[in-house]
């Protein structure tokens, strides 16, 4: 499968300043703080970072359900195409979801209504979201089944979650999220808890699909290594910023900013004999966020009174690359 260049396409989705809050008067925190995102016709971009880096809360924010979660969007703006999407009611983000927007969550038989056959779920979203007869609508199901490689599609497609392993209902969500011809997905850790056998051909079969259908792809993930064998662009997280950004091949060569440098370190790669670096620390909770740049105390470059003072914006250096860092150039230079 040829890869295309994904630079050149329409842009589908855009994120600016995307900033997100939780809680009220001295409780507030802001998971997401500032988030630039920008999705291209045929692109995959990978979300990238530890556990707990806003990830998921940014996913919820594109597509307006932050309040669901008991959060709320105060600053920013989200466009798919000519769309406004903060600006939209609750019911007219309902109806993108599925129509414009498809995801993909972790852990997808609790995402699977247990009491309906999954034909019959995939059926009912393309019934509510481009209309058409039942029959139609069932027949559109067993032929996304068997595009994601359900054995006997047809026969399966009237069976219950409950009868597929986890592997096979991850391809059943993947299934329905594409299955209205969405212009955007968004895959929210979508290889959590498979093993690396199944791991590998979930996200070759994704990757497959977004080829052909030219769908552009937003994958979420803690783990660099998925996102490197797939992503056109990495986007890498931490306490709710973007701090580094650009072309997954020149990002995986030339790391400009600490953590990056960090989690490759800790992702296992050919030659390095099983040698793993895990980073110093955790990430911090969103209510003890540290001051100046939010990963000096877990920097191995770190320089006082700097680094733990001075606001480290995010800055676009050309071909792609961005990061917020105020040694770049050094990082960039030390070898994982």
């Amino acid at each position: 499968m040829s890869k295309r260049d994904a630079t050149t396409g329409d842009i589908v989705l855009e994120a600016r300043g995307l900033t997100v809050e939780f809680g009220a008067g001295s409780g507030v925190v802001r998971p997401v703080d500032g988030v630039d995102l920008m999705l291209r016709r045929g692109e995959m971009l990978g979300l990238v970072g530890e556990s707990g880096s806003g990830k998921s809360v940014t996913s919820l924010a594109i597509t307006g359900l932050t309040e669901y979660t008991g959060g709320r969007i105060v600053a920013g703006s989200v466009r798919l195409g000519d769309t406004d999407v903060l600006a939209l009611t609750p019911k007219q983000r309902s109806a993108i979801l599925g129509r414009d927007i498809g995801m993909i969550f972790q852990q997808p038989r609790r995402s699977l209504n247990p009491t309906m056959s999954v034909g019959g779920q995939i059926a009912e979203s393309v019934r509510r979201h481009r209309g058409g007869s039942r029959k139609d609508a069932w027949a559109r199901a067993v032929e996304m089944l068997d595009r994601v490689r359900i054995p006997d599609a047809a026969r399966r497609a009237h069976e219950m979650p409950f009868s597929f392993s986890g592997g096979m209902a991850q391809r059943v969500m993947i299934a329905m999220a594409l299955a209205c011809e969405p212009s955007v997905l968004i895959a929210d850790e979508p290889t959590t808890a498979l093993d690396a056998t199944v791991q590998a051909r979930v996200m070759e079969l994704l990757a497959e699909l977004q080829h052909d259908l030219d769908v552009a792809v937003l994958l979420i993930t803690h783990d660099l290594g998925v996102a490197s064998g797939t992503c056109d662009r990495i986007a890498v997280m931490y306490c709710g910023q973007i701090v580094e950004e650009g072309p997954t091949a020149d990002v995986l060569v030339r790391a400009s900013h600490p953590y990056t440098k960090g989690l490759l370190a800790a992702t296992p790669r050919r030659g390095r004999g099983g040698r793993l670096d895990p980073i110093p620390g955790s990430v911090p909770p969103p209510d003890e966020i540290p001051p100046g740049c939010r990963f000096h105390p877990r920097c191995s470059m770190f320089a006082p009174g700097v680094c733990d003072t001075e606001v480290i914006d995010l800055v676009h250096r050309g071909e792609g690359r961005a990061d917020r860092c105020v040694h770049p150039q050094t990082a960039a230079s030390l070898s994982v």
